[in-house]
């Protein structure tokens, strides 16, 4: 019995096409807001600049992808909220997710690890 690999490495091929493309589509389901379309590297920047000044800029996104939108800054992820209501919901529903600082390198060694209160983070002492 003599195997074929032409038509072998071809199902091989589409198999492998197959699984990429669905791993593609089910990556893209995800529960991100909408938002502009990015470049690989710079984000969703592009849009803020040149465009005059960034609160017009970002207006005008929100009254494109409504209150709620997703910009990618350069690597950073950002959801931006452009209404109070919206504001006041995401702020009520997630409200541990806002209560922590940043850990900064320049304040954890000026302020004790963070133990001012100014830069504490939540919860007991």
């Amino acid at each position: 019995m003599e195997i074929n690999y032409s038509l072998a490495s071809w199902l091989l091929f589409f198999f492998t096409l197959f699984i990429v493309i669905r791993q593609w589509r089910n990556k893209k389901q995800n529960k991100l807001p909408p938002g502009p379309w990015k470049l690989p590297i710079i984000g969703s920047l592009h849009h803020l600049i040149g465009g005059g000044l960034p609160h017009r800029v970002l207006r005008n996104l929100s009254q494109r992808y409504g209150p709620l939108m997703y910009l990618q800054m350069g690597q950073v992820p950002t959801v931006v909220i452009s209404s109070p209501s919206m504001a006041k919901q995401v702020l009520k529903t997630h409200d541990l997710a806002f209560v922590n600082r940043p850990q900064l390198t320049s304040t954890n060694i000026i302020f004790y690890n963070n133990k001012d209160i100014a830069f504490s983070q939540y919860g007991d002492y």
